[in-house]
């Protein structure tokens, strides 16, 4: 019995050691609650489901994917907002970074505005993602990445929002890189 004990552990804590090591290869940003940053840089979903409910919107909730889900959102300012994200590179082959931005859909009777943020990967214009009354964007957003596009391994993602777009309506869950395209199931 303690022998049996014993291997069922062993064969968890291999499991575990292999998930977390596995985790830690995953170039990612998590938006959590960081020093310096003023109150309104950081809302949670139910801060941010209040709001839409205020506005007639419905927002859709951070993505599980890759088990980063933990209903912080850094929020995007009228300025704009950049991170880093560092990438060894590996292969010689098209890495995938994705977004899983704030996501709102017009309820009946809402006065829903066309918005566009503008994805720039170190400088160079990658990606811009709309949104009015009638269509929206998929989540997470993909962006493929040359390793000609980040030769030192580094990443600097910045976000724009349009000149049209006032306050803080965009905002990032997460934010990570993939050697291979997410699967559906991630």
């Amino acid at each position: 019995m303690k022998l049996r004990i014993l291997l069922l552990t062993a064969i968890f804590l291999s499991c575990f050691v292999s998930v977390i090591a596995k985790d830690t290869t995953i170039p990612k940003q998590e938006f959590g609650l960081e020093e310096g940053l003023l109150p309104e840089d950081i809302s949670t979903f139910p801060e941010l489901k209040t709001w839409a409910i205020y506005q007639s919107y419905e927002l859709e909730p951070d993505a599980s994917h890759l088990g980063l889900q933990d209903y912080i959102c850094r929020m995007v300012p009228e300025t704009g907002l950049q991170f880093l994200l560092e990438k060894t590179i590996i292969s010689k082959s098209t890495v995938y970074l994705y977004l899983d931005l704030t996501r709102y859909r017009p309820l009946k009777g809402s006065k829903f505005k066309p918005r566009k943020l503008n994805i720039l990967v170190n400088g160079r214009p990658k990606l811009s993602v709309y949104t009015d009354k009638n269509q929206s964007f998929s989540n997470p957003v993909e962006i493929p990445l040359e390793p000609s596009e980040y030769p030192d391994g580094k990443i600097y993602v910045d976000l724009v929002p349009s000149n049209n777009s006032l306050g803080r309506f965009w905002g990032v869950w997460d934010a990570f890189v993939l050697e291979n395209r997410l699967d559906a199931k991630d």
